[in-house]
């Protein structure tokens, strides 16, 4: 008991000196598609309806383009969680929103 207080003493200040990381942010802070536009709604239904969300632009930075899940995660950002097929309400959603501005740029 003696021996290990003293231990215990010395590894304390360790373990506060060394610094956590829980993630390398190498990868996903040299991501040069972090700082892209967000893209409109046709590219949006676009990309879901040929499922080729991970071609948009990464709207977060705790995923990086080599993760293995990166496509899923985009998909399901973009799209939603159906497999392989684009929903009729995100397709009714975009449609509008691209007929809005379709309006909004006659006028």
């Amino acid at each position: 008991m003696k021996r290990i207080i003293p231990a215990i003493a010395m590894l304390i200040p360790l373990c506060m000196a060394i610094p956590a990381q829980a993630q390398n942010s190498e990868n996903t802070r040299s991501n040069p598609q972090t700082a892209q536009a967000p893209p409109t709604a046709q590219q949006v239904l676009a990309a879901c309806v040929a499922n080729k969300a991970e071609t948009l632009p990464i709207p977060f930075t705790d995923v990086s383009p080599d993760h293995w899940a990166f496509k899923a995660v985009m998909t399901m950002y973009y799209c939603g969680a159906f497999r392989q097929a684009t929903p009729p309400a995100l397709i009714e959603r975009l449609t509008n929103v691209r007929s809005e501005d379709n309006a909004q740029s006659e006028n």
